[in-house]
C-alpha cells in the first residue's frame, strides 16, 4: 500500500513538474523603468506552494511576513527551504552557478530571478552588486549565512559578508526561523547534510502521511548606522529566539 502511495505522489510530482516547465516558457515578465525584464514572482510562488502539497509538507507560519522588501536570511536545514521561503515571499535566491542547468531546477532557479555564484576573482563584489540590484529593484532576495545546512538542532555562526547589500540599499534584513516537524518530534529525515542523498531524503518524504515545515517571521532589522558583523549576530540571535520560543 505504501509503495502505491509513492508512486502516486511520484505521478503527480512529475506532473507538476511538467507544469513548471511549460510555466517557465510562458511566464509573465515584468519591465522596469531601466527597460530591465524580470520575471513576475507570483507563478512561481504559487508552484513552490503546491509542490510542497503534493510532498505533503504543511507549511505552518507564525508571525506576520514582511510588509516590505529586504534582504531575507534564514537557517538552511533542506533543500526544501528554498520553494518554503519562495511561496511565502516570493523571494530570488543565491545558488552556485552550476544549477542554472540542472533540469527543472535550473528552471526553478532561474524563474525566481535567482543571483548565481561563479568561483573567480572579484566574485564577491559581482554577488554583492546583484543582491544590491535585486533590493533596489523591490524584490525580496533570501540567502543563507550559515553557509551550509544543518541538522536543525543549532543556528551556526552567521558569515556577514552578503548582508553589506542591504547596509549599501539601506534595505532592512528579515530573519526567517525554519523548523521541520514529523509526529511533533523533530525531522530527522529532511535535513539536506552532508552524505545524504538528495533522492533518498524525498522518497522518505513521498512516503510519509505528512509533515510540517513552521516558519517564524521575526521582526525586520533596520541597516541604516549598522555593521555587517552586527547585522548578522542580531539576525542570528533573533532566529535562534524563535526556535527557543517554541
Amino acid at each position: 500500500m505504501r509503495m502505491v502511495w509513492i508512486l502516486w505522489r511520484l505521478f503527480l510530482l512529475l506532473l507538476h513538474m511538467l507544469k513548471g516547465i511549460w510555466l517557465s516558457l510562458n511566464i509573465h515578465k515584468t519591465r522596469l523603468a531601466d527597460g530591465k525584464i524580470l520575471p513576475d514572482p507570483e507563478p512561481v510562488a504559487r508552484w513552490s506552494g503546491r509542490l510542497l502539497r503534493i510532498m505533503g509538507i504543511r507549511v505552518v507560519t507564525h508571525g506576520k511576513p514582511p510588509e516590505e522588501p529586504g534582504l531575507i536570511v534564514a537557517n538552511h536545514i533542506s533543500w526544501a527551504d528554498i520553494p518554503t521561503l519562495n511561496s511565502l515571499t516570493g523571494a530570488s535566491f543565491l545558488s552556485k552557478d552550476s544549477i542554472r542547468y540542472w533540469p527543472v531546477i535550473g528552471w526553478f532557479a532561474i524563474a525566481s530571478g535567482t543571483v548565481f555564484i561563479r568561483r573567480g576573482k572579484h566574485e564577491a563584489q559581482r554577488v554583492s552588486a546583484a543582491i544590491s540590484e535585486r533590493l533596489l529593484e523591490g524584490r525580496n532576495l533570501a540567502i543563507f549565512p550559515e553557509g551550509t545546512t544543518s541538522d536543525g538542532s543549532e543556528v551556526r555562526r552567521f558569515f556577514p559578508r552578503l548582508l553589506g547589500a542591504a547596509i549599501d540599499t539601506h534595505s532592512p534584513v528579515i530573519p526567517i526561523a525554519l523548523r521541520y516537524l514529523s509526529e511533533g518530534e523533530r525531522d530527522t529525515r529532511i535535513p539536506y547534510t552532508k552524505g545524504r542523498s538528495f533522492l533518498l531524503i524525498l522518497l522518505n518524504i513521498l512516503a510519509r502521511r505528512g509533515s510540517e515545515v513552521h516558519v517564524y517571521f521575526c521582526d525586520p532589522i533596520p541597516s541604516s548606522g549598522c555593521d555587517r558583523r552586527s547585522l548578522a549576530d542580531t539576525a542570528r540571535k533573533a532566529i535562534q529566539a524563535a526556535l527557543s520560543d517554541t
